[in-house]
This record gives C-alpha cells, structure tokens and sequence, in this order.
C-alpha cells in the first residue's frame, strides 16, 4: 500500500539498499547530445577552474542552491527550472550526469532522472521537480547551507534544524524537515540511535512503495 505525503517519494534506482521496493525505473545509457531534449553537454561551456571554484551546489528544501563560495551569495535553482537549463547549471559545476532513466508509475505519475553519481534530479513534464543524494562515493559531500548532508549525525542535525521522525515507516528510520509546509527535505538514518548517520537525503517530487 502507498503511504502519500506532501513529498512523494522516489526509488530513484534498484540498487538502492533501503528497502524500497516494487517501482523500477528502467534505465538508459548516457544520450548523444542530439537525443538528449535538445541540451548538447559537449558543447556547454563550463567556467574556468576559478570561476566553478567559487560556485557550491547546496541541497534545499526548495530546490537546490548555488552559493558562491567567496562572496556568501546565494541563487535558488527552484523547483519548476525547465530542465535543459537545471542541467546545464548542474553540468557546469558537476560534470556530464553519468546516464538518464524514468518510470512511470510512481504515485505522482510519470518521472524522469538525470543522474550525478550518488545525485538524482527528478523532471516532470521537463521541469525540475525533485532531488535525491544516496550514501556513495561520488557527490556524496553535497550537504543543505546549514551543513546537514550523507553522514550528517542525527545529534549534531538537531543542532540546527528541526525534524519530525516517523515511527511506522517501512523503508527505514525517516524523518523530515519544515513540518507539514513546503520547503522541507526528508531522509534516512542508518539507526534510530542519537548518533545514527544519515544515508540518503531528498526534497521535492519523488515516490515510493511502502
């Protein structure tokens, strides 16, 4: 049975260790530039070591944050971004999204993937709707402004931000942000222990089968 939440919740893999089972997204090879919605990666510019030195990627309930570096300013890449230009200002401080995938029968209906190693961005209707991190070696030190990321301690997340744990969830030890609002983001923790570790982080439009 599907629980659903202001979030729906996305298996955005299968080789997800985290219980999440029976939505699988049928996955595709990286495209050429002339298949992939008109957005040709070879041919984005990609800044200067300098300038793409100053710009961080921070997760936000809202979408997700560039923040330069030295200066402290701040540009959201919101939720509803068309998707050739989320990619864009994503491949411009990641690289090239390893592979594309989608599945069309979450709850929230049919979703598409772009995938950055350990990070997903999710794309209705080409627009930006959605982001997950799982635990892994590559992106897994994108975190939220206030530092809160894969690894993050349960302990030292309630120092600066305010979750809600849920006590019947079936994928895991749950929480979430921001209450019953917009704006919040969700994850896992290894444990319901104090010092349990986060292992996967999401925000937005994403589905799950419990």
């Amino acid at each position: 049975k599907s629980r659903m939440r202001n979030n729906w919740i996305l298996p955005l893999v299968s080789v997800l260790a985290i219980g999440i089972t029976g939505c699988s997204a049928e996955s595709t090879k990286a495209e050429s530039a002339a298949q992939v919605s008109g957005l040709d990666q070879s041919a984005i510019a990609k800044p200067d070591a300098t300038t793409a030195a100053q710009i961080v990627i921070a997760l936000d309930g809202e979408g997700l944050r560039l923040v330069n570096a030295e200066t402290g300013s701040t540009r959201l890449l919101a939720f509803g971004t068309d998707r050739v230009a989320t990619e864009t200002a994503l491949v411009a401080q990641l690289g090239p999204y390893d592979g594309r995938s989608s599945n069309d029968e979450c709850g929230a209906g049919p979703i598409a993937f772009s995938h950055f190693g350990d990070f997903t961005v999710n794309f209705q209707e080409g627009l930006f709707v959605g982001w997950f991190l799982r635990n892994g070696d590559k992106n897994a030190t994108l975190t939220t402004m206030s530092g809160v990321g894969i690894g993050t301690k349960r302990s030292d997340m309630a120092k600066s931000v305010a979750f809600d744990m849920y006590g019947e969830s079936s994928i895991g030890t749950e929480f979430h942000t921001g209450g019953d609002g917009p704006g919040g983001f969700s994850g896992l923790l290894e444990s319901d222990a104090a010092d349990a570790r986060i292992t996967d982080l999401w925000a937005g439009t994403n589905c799950i089968f419990r």
